[in-house]
């Protein structure tokens, strides 16, 4: 994590609800008072790791931290492990959260839980609500085209074949035994260890069990103060309108997370019952706010949130132009 004390509460308390029992977080570069936030949330098992100021050094960031993150005593003493972002949120569809997602699949050394992008909604300014609540517009369930669309994260088990942790996937040792979300098993994802994506060819998959929500954009306001931090793996790559409209898809309307938000708020309210923990996210908003404000002070500011807003929803090409698309990237990448 960078600068993301508005959503740190929120984020832990849905995927405690889940049945996640430990958070091992790293932090750097950190201006908007994260690292205190995440101090204070320490007896709810947030084991946080400082960093300190890395940014612009390699290894990146967030490729450092999971390399510590291996080593780490708390890798060891857990059974599951997910390598997440605090945009994304882990959506069970069935009752019963993480654990009845894996007791469903016997046998998986990895479920591969496919990303469902959220746009921006049209909003412009940021909000003290829970992400999920307000966001909910979509890219539809099955998008070929950005290929961003079909990546996929992995919830795998500690002692299956792997040997470190990887933004998508962890790196393995042998084949394991992976599933899709829908629970079929996946010889092809197992025989291609740095394969991301999960390609249904613009066919809705039928009987998923869970999905990753992915809410990279959030509102205009954010993403500006989002654009500032800059990529975590990435430091070459802009946070820009391009990075904007390969994510702002508002096509459906999804609802899937709306079981799910009383349990959040019931954790939620205990985490900032904590002493020091609503003080720390009220002072992190605060900053977050001002920040928002001093950019949109700016002519270029201005200019940008113009150009996020015109561009108020993105759409995937028509079927025929996203084959062609597709067969153009796998001749590049021969």
């Amino acid at each position: 994590m960078r600068d993301e004390s508005p959503y740190a509460v929120d984020w832990i308390a849905h995927h405690r609800a889940q049945g996640v029992t430990d958070f091992l977080v790293y932090t750097n570069d950190c201006s908007d008072g994260t690292e205190a936030l995440l101090d204070a949330l320490a007896p709810a098992r947030v084991v946080h790791v400082p960093q300190g100021a890395v940014r612009g050094t390699e290894p990146a960031p967030q490729w450092r931290a999971m390399a510590a993150a291996w080593d780490h005593p708390l890798r060891t003493a857990c059974d599951w492990a997910i390598h997440l972002d605090v945009d994304e949120y882990v959506c069970p569809v069935d009752e019963g959260g993480l654990p009845a997602l894996i007791a469903g699949m016997p046998g998986a050394d990895a479920i591969a839980l496919p990303w469902r992008l959220f746009g921006s909604a049209g909003r412009m300014t940021a909000s003290d609500a829970p992400v999920p609540e307000r966001f909910r517009r979509a890219a539809p369930p099955a998008v070929a085209y950005p290929l961003l669309a079909s990546f996929f994260k992995t919830l795998f088990q500690l002692d299956g074949p792997f040997e470190c942790f990887g933004i998508h996937r962890p790196r393995q040792s042998a084949p394991p035994r992976f599933h899709d979300a829908c629970g079929t098993e996946r010889p092809d994802l197992a025989a291609a260890p740095g394969r991301i994506v999960d390609w249904t060819g613009g066919r809705p998959p039928q009987g998923r069990r869970a999905q990753l929500n992915h809410y990279s954009l959030r509102s205009v306001e954010e993403f500006l103060v989002k654009r500032e931090r800059g990529l975590p793996n990435r430091a070459a790559k802009a946070v820009d309108l391009t990075y904007w409209v390969e994510r702002n898809f508002n096509t459906v309307e999804d609802h899937a997370m709306d079981p799910h938000l009383a349990a959040m708020h019931r954790e939620a309210a205990s985490l900032r019952a904590l002493p020091g923990v609503a003080e720390a996210e009220a002072r992190g908003r605060r900053w977050h706010r001002e920040r928002a404000a001093a950019i949109l002070a700016t002519e270029a500011g201005v200019t940008l949130a113009g150009r996020l807003l015109m561009t108020r929803t993105s759409a995937a090409p028509p079927a025929p132009q996203t084959r062609r698309l597709l067969e153009l990237l796998r001749e590049t990448a021969r």
